[in-house]
């Protein structure tokens, strides 16, 4: 019996999560590709929890649940970072696990902003200021770096952050529009910068500083307006 009278019990999604989790662990012994699915298990129903197509759980439930991911994400983070420090103080370490620990820590802290952002300003204007915020970043960069290699490439860099300002004006406006229009403009860049080579080579520092500083700012402003929108509704 748990705390406050109540006992737990497992849902069917708790035992279909279970089974994928398991299902995962045993095909490894034929290919570690299927580890996916122990991730699927794992993080797929708190996911769609989040995202407000499952609802199998009470308030006092989810409560403990956002308590306990807020438990993890804190120990996940402090363990990356004491890996960070480990390796680089190392010399000679013989696979550099930076790059993908670094992956795994950025994420970690930039969704924790996002979210916080996200429960203290809203969707709309969360949007706003943060593709403000990372568009701006993004022209001083393109300024520094672009125009130095002459007049046509600083004009190049900067149309990139022409979105990041557009987007934002919309998004007080149409904010359905300006969620679809900015999960469109992020899949764009994705394949224009090639961004899908950070699943296959977490190694380079320069796609995963891409992946989380440009492209993770346009995905998440669009599907926190796009959770706004269906929640009015």
């Amino acid at each position: 019996m748990a705390e406050g009278g109540r006992s737990w019990r497992p849902t069917k999604v708790s035992l279909v999560a279970g089974a994928i989790v398991t299902a995962g662990v045993l095909l490894t012994g034929l290919n570690w590709a299927w580890v996916a699915l122990v991730g699927v298990g794992a993080f797929g129903p708190g996911l769609l929890r989040e995202l407000g197509w499952l609802r199998d759980k009470d308030e006092f439930q989810l409560a403990a649940a956002r308590r306990a991911g807020y438990h993890g994400f804190l120990a996940a983070g402090l363990v990356g970072f004491a890996l960070i420090a480990h390796y680089r103080t190392r010399q000679g370490v013989p696979a550099d696990p930076g790059p993908p620990v670094e992956l795994v820590v950025s994420v970690l802290w930039f969704i924790w902003l996002l979210s916080s952002l996200l429960s203290y300003w809203g969707a709309v204007r969360t949007a706003q200021r943060l593709l403000l915020i990372f568009g701006t970043a993004w022209g001083l960069f393109a300024l520094a770096d672009g125009f130095s290699d002459g007049l046509v490439s600083g004009i190049m860099h900067l149309s990139v952050v022409v979105p990041f300002f557009v987007l934002s004006w919309l998004a007080g406006r149409a904010p359905r529009i300006a969620g679809l229009l900015l999960l469109a403009a992020a899949v764009f860049f994705c394949g224009l910068f090639r961004l899908q080579r950070v699943l296959t080579d977490p190694f380079d520092r320069g796609v995963v500083f891409v992946v989380i500083f440009f492209a993770g700012p346009l995905l998440a402003a669009g599907v926190g307006l796009l959770r706004h929108r269906a929640s009015e509704s």
